[in-house]
């Protein structure tokens, strides 16, 4: 059954994909001239690397305090 509503949902999809560019082709919407900008970018330390550390900390003290303190117990008696 689960195999059926997956491939039904992906012939819904690619349906309504190929549905969309025909209209749009058929409307003219689709842009002839592409004019784009490829940027490379590479691993830096910026702002972004130290919040990810820090919540990345947090985390991991709220799941160590979540063991220590018989989390895993609590959660096998709840229904």
């Amino acid at each position: 059954m689960t195999a059926f509503i997956v491939g039904i949902f992906y012939i819904a999809m690619a349906g309504a994909a190929l549905i969309i560019e025909f209209l749009f082709n058929l409307l003219g919407l689709i842009p002839r001239q592409r004019s784009f900008q490829i940027v490379e970018t590479s691993v830096a330390f910026n702002y972004t690397t130290v919040l990810n550390v820090v919540f990345l900390a947090i985390a991991a003290f709220l799941v160590a305090r979540f063991l220590r303190t018989g989390g895993p117990k609590m959660l096998a008696h709840m229904d």
